[in-house]
């Protein structure tokens, strides 16, 4: 017996110094990032710009799940990594990409501490960066919209928000202020928000949520559902006559919902109030024949929600502070074209004011880098900062921004972040 038990003993501890060393292999050093390519012989300030984290309230169906550990790893580097400011350009709480079988919220400040404490070591990776001394900013996006300033002060305290109208912001930073950082949401029919349609429900209350809230509502619950519902045999509506500018704008916007429903399918049934709302001003439950358009009675095409939304683009665009408006049906039909985003950095910021020359977008999760080199006195160069979701289908994953802003010079470079925790520049690949 005794032998037995010293045996016994001796597996004991040979199987915990073993597992003491898996988990040492696991857990990398901490190490400071090779952001730059050499020590800056002259003043500069160093940024660095993400986006589109997308965590969620519960990984069972949250888009940030693998990569979460990743992104804990590479903000607590940034906090040894000789940086100035790290700027979030906006869908880092998501409150959109949930199921419509999730339990139902009411309370949206609830709702935002139960995403933060869901990604407790994100949270607590920014707050190391603050307390580094290192500015942490933060731009709304369209899946955070709701995250008001006081709810997000709590949940990071010290974090600067850049906020402009409800649901949007704007960021200028630089030596020379020549750098602006948004999300990109502001320009699309289907994310911009809305603050005319759907008075009828929602009242006095000034509500804003723009129809890409109940897109996401559906491709998450299709998602969850493995895509496994039928096709539904949805309304289909012949295009109107190609002189009749205002129908022609419906029928775009009936057509992104019909591609919409058809990519996305879900096991409720068209007719089924299946989708409920109980957040900024909605207390209702919602169909899909709600939101897809159809021939009224006066054969105009239109639906229940966001009902001739084409005739209040223009009002829309002057609340959200569009500087050129774009027409309904471009964007409407940009909200699924990441070049439409992309051309709104040349269209509403480097034609338009000299002082601009880098601009970073978020929102399509298609990074890339665009330099002007002869269309200007000088070089502007336009970056997408890309995502940090668990699977980009449409490019690379876990991208960010290095931006190094001197008094007579701006050095953009997009990077992205490797699961080894290498870094390599996209554009030499």
């Amino acid at each position: 017996m005794k032998g037995s038990k010293k045996g016994f003993v001796f597996v004991l501890i040979l199987v915990f110094f073993s597992s003491m060393m898996i988990s040492a292999s696991l857990t990398r050093e901490i190490e400071p990032l090779p952001l730059w390519e050499k020590e800056s012989a002259h003043e500069a300030q160093r940024i660095i710009v993400v986006s589109d984290l997308h965590l969620g309230v519960d990984d069972s169906f949250s888009e940030t799940v693998k990569n979460k550990d990743l992104l804990t790893e590479f903000l607590e580097r940034l906090v040894i990594s000789d940086i100035d400011e790290l700027v979030i350009a906006g869908d880092m709480l998501d409150e959109w990409f949930v199921p419509i079988s999730y339990e139902p919220h009411n309370d949206l400040g609830a709702f935002f501490e139960k995403v933060a404490e869901n990604n407790a070591s994100i949270v607590a990776a920014f707050e190391k960066i603050i307390q580094s001394g290192v500015v942490v900013a933060y731009v709304p996006g369209n899946h955070d919209l709701l995250l008001d300033e006081e709810t997000l002060a709590k949940l990071i305290p010290g974090i600067v928000q850049a906020r402009d109208v409800d649901g949007l912001g704007t960021y200028r930073t630089g030596m020379r202020s020549e750098i602006v950082i948004e999300h990109g949401h502001r320009y699309d029919t289907f994310c911009a928000p809305d603050i005319l349609s759907n008075k009828e429900m929602t009242g006095d209350y000034p509500s804003f949520l723009p129809p890409g809230y109940f897109f996401t509502r559906i491709a998450s619950t299709s998602v969850v559902e493995g895509k496994s519902a039928p096709d539904k045999n949805l309304p289909r509506i012949e295009a109107p006559s190609k002189e009749d500018a205002d129908q022609l704008d419906a029928y775009t916007y009936y057509n992104i919902w019909l591609w919409a429903m058809t990519t996305f399918p879900i096991k409720a049934d068209f007719d089924e109030k299946a989708i409920y709302v109980g957040v900024n001003g909605y207390d209702n439950s919602f169909s899909l024949s709600d939101l897809l358009p159809t021939v009224q009675d006066d054969g105009s095409i239109s639906a229940v929600l966001y009902a001739n939304a084409q005739r209040r683009w223009d009002e829309v665009q002057q609340n959200n502070r569009v500087a050129v408006k774009n027409p309904y049906s471009k964007a409407t039909a940009g909200a699924i074209d990441h070049t439409f985003f992309d051309e709104q950095a040349v269209k509403q910021y480097f034609d338009l004011d000299p002082t601009v020359d880098v601009v970073v977008f978020g929102h399509s999760h298609v990074p890339l880098v665009n330099r002007y080199e002869n269309e200007y006195d000088k070089e502007k160069v336009y970056a997408n900062s890309g995502t940090w979701i668990d699977e980009n289908l449409i490019g690379l994953e876990r991208c960010f921004v290095v931006i190094e802003s001197g008094k007579q010079f701006t050095d953009v470079r997009l990077m992205e972040y490797h699961a080894d925790g290498t870094i390599s520049n996209t554009e030499q690949k």
